[in-house]
């Protein structure tokens, strides 16, 4: 459990480098907005998170998305905090990617049901499908999907949704 927070601030402090990059790459008028945006992304992302999030991602259900039976969703009956917590510093590293390929170019608006969105469903279905015992990435050709401390999830996540 001690690892699991410890790795957890450490991705979760990964958000205040991606703000000062994104800020170095805007003009000067707009680095409090994608300031802003970067706040306000960490901000929604962890409340869809735990309401529906990690349900989704972790739940009893399929091998695409859990959830089923309403299990696991705002950690209900579920003393797995730590996990909860770097699952959530992922989740919002995956939602702060897009951070850099809007910025100067998305209202707030939409920025926030992306970010909404993202945290509860986009990025839950992808990590179920690598990282829960039975999700369907892990069962391809009897070889299955591996993943090194989140960089595969966290990146296709944020890549192909950046595009």
């Amino acid at each position: 459990m001690f690892f699991l927070l410890v790795s957890g601030v450490f991705i979760f402090f990964m958000q205040t480098g991606f703000a000062m990059l994104c800020a170095g790459s805007v003009r000067q008028k707009n680095v409090q907005n994608v300031l802003f945006k970067n706040f306000i992304d960490l901000c929604f992302c962890a409340i869809s998170f735990y309401c529906l999030g990690f349900g989704f991602a972790f739940g009893n259900g399929s091998s695409f998305i859990g959830g089923i039976g309403r299990s696991g969703f705002a950690l209900q009956k579920n003393n797995q905090y730590a996990f909860y917590f770097i699952q959530f510093c992922f989740a919002g590293t995956a939602d702060t990617v897009i951070a850099g390929t809007v910025a100067e170019r998305c209202q707030i608006k939409a920025y926030i049901c992306y970010s909404i969105f993202l945290g509860s469903f986009v990025y839950p279905v992808i990590a179920r499908s690598v990282w829960y015992e039975n999700g369907f990435l892990l069962k391809v050709h009897e070889i299955g999907a591996y993943d090194f401390a989140g960089s595969g999830v966290v990146h296709i996540t944020g890549g192909a949704t950046a595009l």
